[in-house]
């Protein structure tokens, strides 16, 4: 059966709208129309929105409201209707983390958000842009087969907050949907005891990358091993994981160390699988072409900008299977903004305002 993917999309942005005292001027289907356009064009509020105005669509945004946990619903039932339709391809379920820039003080800021009881939530890495102080960190699943390439689900993480309290509950529920599914992951989680007795836990097959460090492992790969086995030591709460490790190299002779519970399999054949993991880098990519650009101290708007980008990206790729017309995601978003204006009977000005259409 089809997904209502309207009927998805308008939920999200009504639950995501107030309608109280601070402007009744504009009903919500007018703010998402204001939202809209500033996606599609790369614009923040301040720089896209005119009429109504940036703290009017700051003011009527519901960021504590059911939006997050309504994205979580839909990008589910989107799965389980994907993986019936595409039942006999191969599907993969990539974990990641992605990263918002911070300009401004990093320490400052924190301090504010620990005494609201939120944690540290701006990190120190600045992703490689001029100028950050910080970055914000999401963790984020994804479920992906050569077909189409869903962002499952989203958390903002505080320094030092532990993954596995939230991941394992997201993954428990992904592996009953697709139960042959391999988890992939990069070398931060390789480098983690707790991810290898996660996956124990989970009975979950896994390809994932891991750093090299121990002189010993480090003698056996100058040895000519192919694969060999080691135990990893959490050097806090002293729990252990036997690791079986492959070691592949791809056609330019790079070598990759792989971590995997699969028997059978060459090295050759892990790499590959493994490789699959940039469809969720892929995701991130391609969501920042709808992305609503922000630079907020305000944790949830960072989240929120985040979450839309990738549901309409998700909601495009749906779109794109179900209807004849093969427009780009650009495009998808130009259709969308001109649905909302006929339903209205409105337009958006060049200088960002909305207005009544003329006769």
């Amino acid at each position: 059966m089809q997904p209502d993917i309207d009927k998805m999309r308008n939920e999200f942005f009504k639950k995501s709208i107030s309608v109280g005292h601070h402007n009744t001027k504009y009903s919500w289907k007018a703010i998402m129309l204001m939202i809209m356009s500033c996606i599609r064009g790369l614009e923040s509020f301040e720089e896209g929105a005119r009429s109504p105005s940036a703290q009017t669509l700051r003011d009527r945004l519901r960021l504590d409201g059911e939006w997050l946990t309504h994205f979580h619903t839909n990008m589910f039932t989107l799965a389980q209707a994907l993986v019936r339709i595409y039942s006999r391809w191969k599907w993969y379920i990539s974990i990641d983390e992605t990263h918002s820039p911070f300009f401004g003080k990093r320490k400052k800021l924190n301090k504010e958000l620990m005494s609201q009881g939120l944690g540290k939530l701006v990190y120190g890495y600045r992703a490689k842009t001029p100028g950050a102080t910080g970055s914000f960190c999401f963790l984020v699943v994804s479920l992906c087969c050569w077909k189409i390439r869903i962002p499952i689900a989203i958390k903002m993480v505080a320094v030092g907050e532990p993954y596995e309290p939230w991941l394992k509950p997201v993954l428990k529920k992904l592996l009953k949907l697709v139960p042959k599914a391999i988890i992939l992951a990069d070398r931060g989680f390789g480098k983690a005891t707790w991810y290898y007795l996660m996956m124990e836990n989970l009975d979950a097959p896994y390809v994932v990358r891991i750093p090299l460090r121990k002189k010993k492992n480090k003698k056996k790969v100058q040895r000519g091993l192919s694969s060999f086995q080691y135990w990893m030591t959490d050097q806090k709460t002293k729990e252990k994981a036997l690791l079986t490790v492959f070691v592949a190299k791809d056609k330019k002779k790079k070598k990759y160390y792989l971590a995997s519970n699969l028997q059978g399999k060459s090295g050759k054949w892990l790499l590959a699988t493994y490789m699959n993991r940039w469809d969720l880098e892929n995701i991130f990519k391609d969501s920042d072409r709808v992305l609503l650009p922000t630079s907020s101290r305000q944790p949830q708007m960072r989240l929120f900008c985040m979450v839309a980008s990738f549901f309409l990206f998700a909601l495009w790729q749906v779109s794109r299977m179900f209807n004849k017309g093969r427009w780009s995601l650009r495009s998808f978003v130009k259709y969308i903004i001109t649905a909302i204006c006929n339903l209205l009977q409105m337009c958006i000005s060049p200088i960002g305002e909305i207005i009544s259409s003329p006769p």
